[in-house]
């Protein structure tokens, strides 16, 4: 379950990503302080739907074992957004919703996938898992020239999801078990991963297994942590939450057609 946080203080900008977020310092139910890049429903390209999104993503991708940055509601405080010291900063944040999005930063030593990383055989796996999530999450944003993935030794942490899962109104309606769905997800610049497993085997079953168990209580249970404050984001929480719900039921002709993606 996703925790529950309160912005204590604000660092500064985030140096990348696409809609650059806040480095904030928070605490957490339990009283522990953690450092979280923060987005807000107020920046330009997000909304409460965005951050609804990432919830879902980060709670689903973190069931079936992929390596997500520890999510976090964050509420942020009229008086703290009025000691946010950067004048653009405050006024994006008075324009929010009250509750924000915040995973928490992964630490000394990370770095951005480049080009220039090596897809060895003790990182293949978790990289097959990450491939098949963005297959299944419809995440268009996991491209060699914007990876959002980070990498130390052959360990990953995937970020960055506000546009996975909105399949609200998709016309055709997304489905990764029909043959040939997911031509796009190859070629170029289409995931940072597509090319680099055409080689080599690919175990499926404990994809299989991880994405077979994830069951209705957890999905309902995901679905209920969302704050009441993000009710306007509700359909499309419904829309995702039963796409999720067809890719499980459906996990072995969807891997079928993994297969035949990257054959």
């Amino acid at each position: 379950m996703i925790g529950l946080a309160v912005a204590t203080r604000y660092d500064r900008v985030a140096e990348a990503g696409r809609n650059r977020p806040l480095r904030v310092v928070v605490e957490a139910e339990d009283g522990e302080e953690y450092e979280v890049f923060l987005k807000s429903s107020g920046c330009p390209e997000l909304s409460v739907v965005s951050l609804a999104h990432e919830v879902l993503a980060a709670c689903v991708a973190g069931r079936v074992g992929l390596p997500v940055c520890r999510p976090f509601l964050v509420e942020i405080t009229p008086g703290w957004v009025a000691s946010v010291h950067d004048a653009d900063v405050r006024q994006v944040l008075q324009a929010s919703n009250p509750i924000a999005f915040g995973s928490t930063a992964a630490g000394p030593g990370w770095k951005q996938w480049t080009s220039d990383d090596v897809l060895t055989p003790a990182r293949r796996e978790k990289a097959l898992g990450i491939f098949v999530f963005d297959a299944f999450a419809e995440n268009p944003d996991r491209k060699p020239s914007n990876p959002n993935l980070l990498v130390k030794g052959d360990e990953f942490r995937i970020i960055d999801h506000e546009l996975a899962l909105l399949v609200r109104g998709l016309l055709p309606r997304p489905t990764p078990w029909q043959p040939g769905y997911l031509n796009h997800m190859m070629g170029q610049d289409s995931h940072v991963f597509a090319n680099r497993l055409r080689s080599g085997t690919l175990d499926l079953d404990p994809i299989r297994t991880a994405w077979s168990s994830l069951s209705d209580d957890d999905l309902s249970d995901y679905e209920a942590s969302l704050p009441e404050q993000w009710a306007e984001a509700g359909d499309a929480v419904t829309a995702a939450l039963t796409h999720i719900r067809a890719v499980r039921d459906r996990i072995d002709e969807c891997l079928v057609e993994i297969r035949r993606t990257l054959g």
